[in-house]
């Protein structure tokens, strides 16, 4: 994955998760979706963290 790309997807992802709690904090959704909303917010960090190890590795081997 490119530098350029990851930066779209970590801004994306953060944005997207203010989404989810903005929701969540609205009460715009039934309380039975609450966690599968916190599972799919912690797979999106998780892959945070996996794309920034491989970024990092990536920028690493250039160097």
């Amino acid at each position: 994955m490119e530098p350029k790309w990851y930066t779209y997807f970590n801004y994306g992802s953060i944005a997207f998760v203010a989404v989810l709690l903005l929701v969540i904090l609205t009460n715009a959704i039934p309380k039975e979706y609450y966690i599968p909303l916190l599972v799919v917010a912690i797979i999106i960090f998780i892959l945070r963290i996996v794309f920034r190890i491989m970024v990092i590795k990536k920028i690493r081997e250039k160097e």
